[in-house]
Order: C-alpha cells, then structure tokens, then sequence
C-alpha cells in the first residue's frame, strides 16, 4: 500500500482526529466540513515533518486557518486581548505541533517529529500536494489539516538539533 493510499484509508481518523483537537484547544465545538474553504485574507499556517528512519521517508503536516482563528486562539493561550503578529505564529504553531504529534501517533508510530515551523501568507490557495486534506470548523471558520509525503524539508528544524554553541550570559 503506498502512503497515499495509506493516508486516504486514515481520513475519517484524520477528521476525528482534527475535530478533537480544535475542540480541545478552543473549548469550543468543532465540527467537519467538506465543501467550506479558507477565507480570503492572511492565512497563518503551521507545517512539521514525521520522519521515519526506517526507510528515510518525511510525511508532511500542515495546518492552515485564517488570521481570526489564530487571533482568538493567540487571545485565549496567551491571556492577552491584542495578540501581535508574532503570537499569531507561536499559536499556530503551537496547534500544527500538537496536530503533528497526535497524527505521528496516529499513522507513524516510532518516527521522529519536527519542530513547527509557522508562517503568515496572503494566499489561502491548498498547497498542491499528493496527500489528504480535512477540514473543520471552529467558531464558524475553517480549520485545514493537511498530511502528504514531503519533499521539501527545508527549513525545518528537529529537538535535539540546535547548535551546541554555548551561550554565554552576562555577570
């Protein structure tokens, strides 16, 4: 069975998956939605890579949503009622890292996971990827969650790999 199909054989977990998440972290019902895309506007989005040492393999998270979505989330994780852009990135971030981890559990069991690498683009297009999407709506927006093998890594980091330089703080 290659990936892909692995990955469409995985989608109503993957849906499940997402709505308990999003359900989780806002503490607000989600629910899925098939036909719903991202609004047009800045979409903040989180990706992670799985990766599998076995066969040297990379499979690619990705979570994308709406500046509103990340605005209320950054509100609600940072106590904070005006979120910078900055927040808007470490709350997305902070959702794909969690998304991540619970699809590395769910489709890759001993493989390790990246850091989140979180962005702020203009584009709410789905990336052209050979993978599945789900989609969920939280608060009346759309929440996606994207999984496909990744062939672009660049740019991601991963525990334990950061430099060993030592840091030297004043007296």
């Amino acid at each position: 069975m290659s990936a892909i199909d692995e990955f469409e054989e995985a989608r109503e977990d993957l849906e499940a998956l997402l709505i308990e998440v999003l359900g989780s972290v806002f503490s607000e019902e989600a629910m899925p939605v098939w036909d719903d895309a991202l609004p047009p506007g800045p979409i903040v989005s989180s990706r992670l890579a799985i990766h599998d040492e076995v066969d040297d393999s990379y499979t690619m998270v990705e979570v994308r949503t709406s500046a509103i979505v990340a605005r209320v989330l950054a509100s609600r994780m940072l106590l904070t009622a005006d979120p910078g852009p900055d927040d808007l990135l470490d709350a997305v971030g902070e959702l794909g890292n969690i998304a991540g981890g619970n699809v590395k559990s769910l489709l890759r069991h001993s493989c390790r996971l990246s850091l989140p690498l979180a962005e702020m683009t203009d584009d709410a297009a789905a990336p052209d990827v050979d993978g599945v999407t789900v989609r969920a709506a939280v608060l009346g927006q759309v929440v996606e969650l994207t999984v496909h093998l990744a062939g672009d890594i660049e740019g991601l980091t991963w525990p334990g790999s950061a430099s060993e330089e030592v840091v030297e703080t004043p007296a």
